[in-house]
C-alpha cells in the first residue's frame, strides 16, 4: 500500500478528538474526503455522531482510520492545539504516523489503525450518511416539542396508563411537518417510527444552535428508520443520527454506563 499523506490543522485536529472521545470510550473513527474530516463516536448502539470540518490542505482521495482511547489522551493535550499544522501518514497493515514539531525537536506518535475495532452497528453505512431530504426547524421548537414528550410520557407512567419499558416518542415528518408526541410504542404492524427517548435528549444536547435540519430515512424493510439531526456549530458541522426502536421488539434497551451512552 502506497503511504497516503494527511496535513491537518493542530487545533481542528484536538477540537475533533476532544469532541468525539468525550463522547465514548471507544476509538475514535476519521472518516477523511478530499476537502473534509469527520470525527466519529458511538453513543450506544443506536447513536452516532459525527463532527465534520473543513481541511486545511485538500486530502489524498477517501481514507479512513481509527484513534485509540490511548491515542485520544495524547491527541488531546494543548501541544497538538498550538501546531500550526500536522503531518499524518497513513502507511501499510493499518500504521499510522503523526508528526509533531516545535523549537525543541520534532516528534512522533505511532499507532495501528485497526477499523474492526470500531463497534459500528450493523446500520453503520446508512446512519453515516446525510439524507437527500431535510427540513431546517428552529432549535427551541424541536427542544420544547421533546421536553413536553417526555413530560408527558412522565405523566403516563405515574397514572400506570404506560409499560415503562415501551415509554417512547413518536417523531414524524408528514408533508414537511415535524410532529414529535411521548406515548406508548403500538404492536406490530404501526408504519410509524418510535425513538428512546432517553437519546432523543442527548442528541439534542450535541445540535444545539439557532436551527437544525431533520430528516427521517427508512432503512430496508421498513421495519425501522434513522432520524438524522444536523447542525452548523463554529466552523464544524454535527451530525447525529439515532435508529428508531425495532418493531420486532417493541421495547427500550438498557443504555451501558458511563460516555457510552
Amino acid at each position: 500500500m502506497e503511504e497516503k499523506f494527511l496535513y491537518v490543522d493542530g487545533e481542528m485536529l484536538w477540537t475533533g478528538v476532544r469532541k468525539a472521545s468525550s463522547r465514548s470510550e471507544e476509538p475514535i473513527l476519521c472518516l477523511i474526503k478530499p476537502g473534509t474530516m469527520r470525527f466519529v463516536a458511538l453513543s450506544g448502539l443506536r447513536l452516532v455522531v459525527a463532527w465534520e470540518t473543513k481541511l486545511v490542505r485538500p486530502a489524498p482521495g477517501n481514507l479512513a482510520f481509527t484513534i485509540p482511547p490511548m491515542v485520544s489522551d495524547l491527541l488531546s493535550c494543548e501541544v497538538v492545539r498550538s501546531q500550526t499544522g500536522v503531518n499524518i501518514v497513513l502507511g501499510e497493515g493499518g500504521d499510522v504516523t503523526l508528526r509533531l514539531a516545535d523549537h525543541l525537536g520534532s516528534y512522533e506518535i505511532r499507532w495501528q489503525s485497526d477499523l474492526s475495532s470500531f463497534p459500528a452497528p450493523g446500520e453503520f453505512s446508512e446512519l453515516i450518511k446525510v439524507p437527500e431530504t431535510l427540513i431546517e426547524v428552529p432549535y427551541l421548537n424541536i427542544s420544547d416539542a421533546a421536553h413536553k414528550a417526555i413530560a408527558k410520557l412522565a405523566h403516563l407512567e405515574s397514572q400506570s396508563q404506560i409499560d415503562r419499558a415501551k415509554l417512547a416518542i413518536l417523531i414524524t415528518l408528514d408533508l414537511g411537518r415535524l410532529t414529535v408526541n411521548g406515548q406508548e410504542i403500538p404492536g406490530t404492524g404501526s408504519s410509524r417510527f418510535y425513538f428512546d427517548p432517553r437519546l432523543v435528549i442527548r442528541a439534542l444536547e450535541f445540535i444545539r444552535g439557532q436551527t437544525v435540519r431533520v430528516g427521517i430515512t427508512p432503512l430496508a424493510g421498513g421495519r425501522q428508520a434513522y432520524i438524522s439531526l444536523l447542525a452548523k456549530q463554529e466552523g464544524w458541522t454535527v451530525h447525529c443520527s439515532l435508529l428508531s426502536i425495532g418493531m420486532d421488539t417493541q421495547k427500550l434497551y438498557p443504555l451501558p454506563p458511563g460516555r457510552n451512552q
